[in-house]
């Protein structure tokens, strides 16, 4: 490997410095950590590789950041894309394509290296780094999802269109890839992706990274000097590296150890099933980037893959939460909706049940009404406080809902509890 033009990296873990130093946005770490994968994911671009069924295996990932509005995944992801903005030659996508435009755009972004002894190596990388997935794509598209599926792995892709004149155009990508960043809250993914698409290879492909944990900052505090300039060094460091790794035997040994325990824990959800065959390949990307992110050896250890593995149970043990959390249907809000006319409303007596039904009668249909309400009762939303005497009429207070933050930064030691019983 040739000598690196810009000298030798400042940081010693890339992915911490870039956790400590966005520290000021209030985001979830968890995000935090993910966006960095991201960007040293599409750093790489083709240029780092594993032999892996006789085949390169490229780093790059499909990653998307889940939360409710607020929690900051749209923060973390623009900071991600300024320091990309900084690499030469790199290409950022369009934030809003079709499917023909995405093809347009991947077949601009073309690279040509010269490697010796290799020669002149060209392939064709692309980041798209979305804040919202609806932005990205509107609706959801086979044409779009399938072809973001053919350009995971770089296999050669041909398009023909038809031209003017009756004259086809045609397309060839010889090596096409993509790196996507994006976000979205759980009701736009469940209503962007239908039950039948958890079943196809787009859904397989994605490592979803959920959080509700909402971090308050204090505006004024001195966060310390900003470490931009450390972090564009590096990953320019990191944009310039070329090469396959060295697979340690210790490596192979975690690797082996690992599916000897039928590589447990293994989410359960019925729409992650196909996304489960491709945990070992997202294993090794990972590990890729966890050896890279502290130096540039290109030497795969024991250590990187349990980064890898720490990094991938973390994100899947919120995976199922993300259905859960989208599964919001009308009733639901109405609901939250009465629970929250009924907290303004009562000024310590209660509100009277005609009042809550009026509220309720313009959200659902009038005779889901008095069942809402018992459902609420029976799911502690509020309570009868009182009745009154003349007329029995039953008077109701909010029960104020408390949500527990998620702790989702665990010891490496506590994850792999469960992998190794």
């Amino acid at each position: 490997m040739p000598p690196n033009s810009l000298g030798r990296r400042k940081l010693e873990n890339f992915i911490d410095t870039f956790i400590d130093a966005t520290a000021n946005l209030g985001t979830p770490k968890i995000f935090r950590r993910w966006t960095a994968i991201s960007i040293i994911a599409a750093a790489l671009e083709q240029k780092v590789w594993i032999i892996s069924g006789r085949r390169p295996l490229h780093p790059n990932l499909y990653i998307f950041l889940i939360a409710h509005p607020g929690v900051g995944k749209t923060r973390t992801i623009n900071e991600g894309r300024r320091l990309c903005g900084d690499l030469p030659e790199f290409h950022l996508a369009p934030v809003s394509m079709t499917f023909a435009s995405l093809v347009d755009a991947l077949l601009l972004a073309e690279r040509k290296l010269i490697r010796q002894p290799e020669g002149t190596i060209t392939y064709n990388s692309m980041f798209i780094c979305a804040d919202e997935l609806g932005a990205f794509v509107h609706k959801y598209d086979p044409e779009m999802t399938n072809g973001l599926s053919a350009f995971y792995d770089p296999t050669p892709y041909q398009q023909t269109r038809r031209g003017t004149q009756g004259h086809g155009i045609d397309i060839q990508i010889p090596s096409p890839q993509l790196n996507i960043l994006a976000g979205s809250t759980p009701q736009n993914l469940m209503g962007f992706m239908p039950d039948t698409a958890w079943g196809q290879g787009f859904s397989s492909r994605i490592i979803m990274v959920f959080s509700d944990e909402r971090i308050q900052v204090d505006d004024f505090a001195d966060f310390g000097p900003p470490r931009t300039a450390e972090l564009v060094h590096d990953l320019k460091i990191i944009n310039d590296l070329y090469g396959e790794f060295t697979i340690t035997a210790p490596y192979k040994a975690a690797v082996n150890d690992w599916r000897a325990h039928d590589e447990k824990p293994i989410p359960a959800h019925p729409r992650l099933i196909h996304y489960i065959v491709r945990r070992r390949v997202n294993i090794y990307k990972l590990s890729m980037i966890a050896s890279i992110a502290v130096n540039n050896s290109l030497v795969l250890t024991e250590k990187d893959f349990f980064t890898g593995l720490e990094w991938l149970l973390q994100a899947e043990n919120f995976m199922e939460d993300i259905f859960k959390a989208g599964a919001v249907n009308a009733d639901a809000s109405a609901m939250d909706e009465i629970q929250h006319f009924i907290m303004v409303s009562d000024f310590g007596t209660g509100v009277a049940e005609r009042r809550i039904v009026n509220f309720a009668r313009e959200r659902i249909p009038i005779s889901s009404i008095l069942n809402v309400i018992k459902v609420m009762e029976g799911a502690g939303q509020i309570k009868c406080v009182r009745r009154d005497k003349a007329t029995n009429e039953r008077f109701f207070s909010s029960i104020s809902a408390q949500y527990p933050q998620q702790t989702v930064d665990r010891s490496l030691k506590t994850i792999m509890k469960s992998v190794i019983q």
